[in-house]
């Protein structure tokens, strides 16, 4: 079975405690799948082009790029370390562009199984029509797979 899970840098425990209780994924491979995404960039880009605004310098763009490089990467490593002690075969995939459709593209890419999401976060409560973000949402309307969504204890 072919498992891709969606890793975001927040709540890693939370995501492989219940996975591991649910799956059994003794054979499985696991996709962990990191998608930087245009959000800070698009905040940011807002900020520099009102009135009054400049662009970044060249040094401090690369700053800011290396930066969400190093985010990625560690939440990737984080993530690997928890997979490793629960399947032999771990995949890190790291993207650039819009979180929801390109999960939904590597997961008709690479074949999977199933996808596994997060519910709740940050900004949303664990349960309610509320606990999908944009990203959620999408992948759960536009998976062509299933989606195992997990909750956490409200």
């Amino acid at each position: 079975m072919r498992v891709l899970v969606l890793i975001n840098g927040l709540h890693t425990r939370e995501l492989f405690d219940p996975l591991e209780r649910l799956l059994q994924l003794d054979e499985a491979e696991l996709l962990l799948v990191y998608v930087r995404g245009p959000g800070p960039r698009a905040g940011l880009d807002l900020v520099r082009h009102g009135p009054g605004g400049r662009p970044l310098p060249p040094r401090r763009e690369r700053e800011l790029a290396d930066a969400e490089l190093a985010g990625s990467a560690s939440a990737l490593a984080e993530a690997e370390l928890r997979a490793n002690a629960m399947v032999g075969t771990v995949k890190s995939i790291q993207l650039d562009g819009e979180p929801g459709r390109a999960v939904c593209d590597v997961a008709a890419r690479e074949r999977v199984d199933l996808i596994v999401i997060r519910a709740g976060g940050r900004d949303q409560p664990p349960i309610g029509t509320r606990s999908l973000g944009p990203v959620g949402r999408f992948v759960v309307d536009h998976s062509p797979c299933p989606v195992l969504l997990l909750r956490s204890h409200a």
